[in-house]
């Protein structure tokens, strides 16, 4: 996980318990966990955006070759 060692997760679990103290590190887990959440959703919101757009793009674009292709024939017969 992020390359960090269990050993080295403990040390700053205690790091943290020593600067914040017992009832601070709640809150503190709390806060990265929603902060967590909502740049997940974002990320989730931006990726569902991203696909609808681009397929929304091909939709448009494969209806625009077969109007080209009858353009095609119609010079070729007029």
């Amino acid at each position: 996980m992020f390359g960090i060692g269990t050993g080295e997760i403990l040390v700053i679990l205690v790091v943290a318990l020593l600067v914040l103290g017992p009832n601070e590190i709640p809150k503190v887990a709390r806060t990265i966990g929603k902060t967590i959440r909502d740049i997940n959703r974002f990320k989730n919101d931006l990726r569902h955006s991203v696909d609808t757009e681009f397929e929304q793009y091909e939709k448009h674009e494969l209806s625009k070759k077969p109007d080209r292709a009858e353009n095609k024939e119609e010079e070729k017969i007029s």
